[in-house]
């Protein structure tokens, strides 16, 4: 599409709003309701015991583990539960440093800093995902764990990871809360890691509005996970000859389970659909200069519910976010364009008391500053990073529009603003 642009007075590509996100959320219908009012009618919708049980957080557990390709799953309340779970499965607590990736949601350092750890930041590579060369020059003796979330539907790029895991001799959890049927090489996220977590919150791939998964092949940590999310208590069913320790609660309802093993059945659908739609979305800035599609490590991997993109400046980003918005076809920030230490409670270390903190001298050696500085290629880069959300509310014309309107806008791009550094 050519002419002139809604924010010069033209004819704006889209006068109807978009679809929203919410992929999982959109696929939910009759399934759903039916096994929902089956754990209803049985009146036990707690996962241990009731009148009549039907025990589907176990079949869950066992549709997921067995998707995944990995011996164990544990169903807990939300993806920030299931990080903390499996974080203190694997023993992390005061003095001890968790990496994390500079892009990513706050609830990853939150959960780092619920279990009195100290959070410290991985620099991104291309992909906008966590950068292994990063990683092994912040490795302290410190650390305890390296947190590998795959970004956005898409698989970070694990091999190199893992690898510097192996070198060290530092566990690597998987994070794929956003990334619920992405694959890399071949096989689902989630299956490489020591432990790893996904998340069935409102946003997420799949979902019942809330809900979490830990999963590993280690039966030492499954056990431990399963004692971490039920009040520190082992349970014999599992097989655990842990001590009892002091824990919370964090179990997963029947209630939620019945909506998910309905939504798992649901993901080739879903993900054939936005990956769809996504490609149309991507193919439209192809042949453009100052923008490219996001680089993934695995395209064919991609789950492809928020097709990215990266312009050349921060410059040329802003102004073709907001041409976008004027033709009807707003393009979003992640992350409001900025590494996740620049989130306020992180930057200044609140604490919900004025007690010892994970930082204090008297249980960290270590030295944990943030902001600006910190992370310098996420600095630069998430700025010039935009993506759409998509779901099954989406159709074939709602993509077609947004690639006119990426089109339309970047056919008029001023040149002073491609007279910049290459895209990456």
């Amino acid at each position: 599409m050519s002419g002139q642009l809604a924010i010069d007075g033209g004819r704006p590509v889209r006068s109807t709003p978009l679809p929203g996100a919410y992929p999982g959320a959109t696929i939910i219908g009759e399934d759903e309701k039916r096994a929902v009012c089956e754990v209803l009618d049985r009146r036990s919708p707690f996962r241990y015991y009731g009148p009549d049980p039907a025990y589907t957080v176990n079949e869950l557990e066992q549709a997921v583990a067995s998707l995944i390709g990995i011996e164990h799953a544990v169903g807990v309340t939300s993806g920030t539960a299931a990080l903390i779970v499996a974080l203190r499965a694997l023993g992390v607590g005061p003095g001890d440093e968790v990496i994390v990736p500079a892009a990513t949601f706050y609830g990853c350092v939150n959960a780092v800093v619920a279990c009195q750890a100290v959070p410290i930041f991985a620099d991104l590579d291309e992909t906008v995902s966590i950068s292994a060369e990063s990683v092994e020059r912040i490795i302290t003796p410190r650390t305890r764990a390296v947190m590998v979330v795959h970004w956005r539907g898409a698989a970070a790029d694990l091999q190199p990871l893992l690898a510097v895991g192996a070198r060290h001799g530092i566990p690597i959890l998987e994070d794929c809360a956003q990334s619920f049927g992405a694959k890399y090489h071949g096989r689902l996220v989630g299956g490489f890691g020591d432990i790893n977590i996904f998340s069935f919150q409102m946003n997420k791939v799949i979902s019942a509005g809330e809900g979490g998964m830990v999963v590993t092949n280690d039966p030492a940590l499954h056990q431990r996970a399963v004692a971490c999310q039920d009040q520190g208590t082992p349970r014999k069913s599992e097989g655990a000859d842990l001590p009892p320790f002091f824990g919370e609660n964090y179990r997963m309802s029947e209630l939620t389970a019945a909506v998910l093993l309905e939504q798992v059945k649901k993901l080739d659908r879903l993900r054939a659909h936005v990956r769809h739609l996504g490609g149309i979305i991507r193919e439209s800035v192809s042949d453009f200069p100052g923008v490219c599609a996001r680089p993934l490590a695995d395209p064919a991997g991609d789950a492809g519910v928020s097709p990215g993109f990266v312009f050349a400046t921060a410059e040329l980003c802003a102004w073709v976010r907001k041409a976008l918005a004027a033709e009807g076809v707003p393009i979003k920030f992640p992350y409001s364009g900025v590494p996740v230490y620049m989130h306020v409670a992180i930057l200044h270390k609140r604490m919900w008391h004025d007690g010892l903190s994970p930082w204090d001298s008297r249980v960290y050696t270590g030295a944990a500053d943030y902001g600006p500085g910190l992370c310098p290629r996420a600095e630069e880069l998430m700025p010039r990073v935009c993506e759409y959300h998509l779901s099954m509310d989406w159709t074939e014309q709602d993509a077609q529009d947004i690639a006119a309107g990426l089109r339309k806008v970047m056919q008029a791009v001023p040149s002073e603003l491609l007279a910049a550094a290459p895209v990456g």
